[in-house]
């Protein structure tokens, strides 16, 4: 007698290079719909509800990476616990006459990364 145990992958066949990257590709794109469509709502609603306001200085750096297709609008710095953030001011690149003002922008103080301006809300 056989004391060796059988093995049998699911499926039965293994998988192509082409194809694990394609599985790959499969889930990055998932998890990009998924942070768009679910956690980005979810974490603007607990911005606007929990977020902790302090200001922030617009600098002449520019969010677009992509001119031709985007707006390209400057963006703005703020310091939580001695590290330095930034985020897109909506102040379109033409109007340079905002850079060195000061804003009032939210961020979550467990997420400090993710932030708006106050005036995000305003219609």
């Amino acid at each position: 007698m056989n004391n060796r145990k059988k093995h049998y992958r699911k499926g039965g066949k293994k998988k192509s290079f082409s194809e694990i990257i394609g599985i790959i590709y499969f889930s990055i794109c998932v998890c990009l719909l998924a942070y768009t469509v679910i956690a980005i709502p979810i974490l603007l609603g607990l911005l606007k509800a929990y977020g902790v306001k302090t200001n922030a200085v617009i600098t002449p750096n520019t969010s677009s990476l992509f001119h031709r297709h985007t707006t390209s609008c400057y963006l703005y710095e703020y310091q939580v616990n001695g590290k330095t953030y930034e985020g897109n001011s909506l102040v379109e690149e033409r109007d340079s006459s905002k850079i060195g003002a000061t804003i009032q922008i939210l961020y979550l103080d467990w997420l400090p990364w993710f932030n708006r301006p106050v005036y995000y809300w305003d219609d």
